[in-house]
């Protein structure tokens, strides 16, 4: 069950939060009926390409800025090149669920961003997005560090990034990717969203080739799961409602 904001966000393990986010929203899909889905940012790997598991849903398609990625999705869903920084003019009301996972954190407009998925809605559907979060120093020092030396230093600590074409390095600005506070909640709800609940954890994969890093890292995310702050997230997943 998904907690409400007056029980406040359900903080839980890195990798339980990463494996069962497709759950999650296939969970909230069938629960709520959804009949028509939009993946935001797939490219060429699209979650709802799963016959066996989005089957519930018969309307797919997947939302991308670049043709040359949804080039390469499979065939079994609809496809649209669209800039989501730029307003939608059509396929408003269209849909019932609209999700992303690793994409909010390269929108450089994130009000047009939230608001094409509030326009993108019929009444009482449900926008979903997974992202890492501000302030986590990996992520801060990728927000602020020149993009060369971004794909440099994670050419060193994660080099399948670099090395598989299908995990291209794109520009991250972290706009409105915080953890659950009280000021993100109210910019959601500036779009227009009810905020139904939060998800979030603390902790990242990044600094495991330095050993004694690692450890540390290990040993802060253990307190602050122990003593929780929306501050200190690493990831989060809002799950955001529009009223009917």
């Amino acid at each position: 069950m998904s907690p409400t904001l007056e029980s406040g966000p359900l903080y839980t393990d890195l990798d339980q939060l990463w494996s069962g986010y497709e759950d999650l929203l296939i969970g909230l899909g069938r629960r709520t009926g959804a009949t028509t889905v939009a993946e935001l940012g797939g490219g060429a790997n699209p979650l709802v390409a799963d016959e066996a598991r989005w089957g519930f849903a018969p309307e797919r398609v997947v939302l991308d800025i670049s043709a040359d990625e949804l080039g390469k999705a499979p065939g079994n869903v609809r496809t649209r090149v669209a800039d989501l920084c730029r307003p939608l003019p059509d396929g408003h009301g269209a849909y019932d669920l609209v999700f992303s996972k690793m994409l909010c954190e390269h929108i450089g407009d994130p009000r047009t961003f939230h608001r094409n998925c509030f326009d993108l809605l019929r009444p009482g559907g449900h926008a979903v997005h997974f992202f890492p979060t501000l302030m986590t120093v990996p992520f801060v020092i990728n927000r602020l560090i020149p993009e060369e030396l971004a794909r440099s230093v994670l050419g060193k600590v994660q080099p399948h990034r670099i090395s598989d074409p299908r995990q291209e390095k794109f520009p991250a600005y972290y706009r409105w990717c915080t953890g659950p506070t009280s000021r993100a909640t109210r910019r959601f709800e500036s779009v227009g969203f009810e905020v139904e609940c939060w998800h979030a954890t603390f902790g990242h994969t990044y600094y495991r080739p330095v050993a004694p890093l690692h450890r540390a890292e290990l040993a802060k995310t253990r307190l602050l799961h122990q003593h929780p702050s929306p501050y200190l997230t690493s990831f989060a997943v809002v799950v955001l409602r529009k009223p009917e």
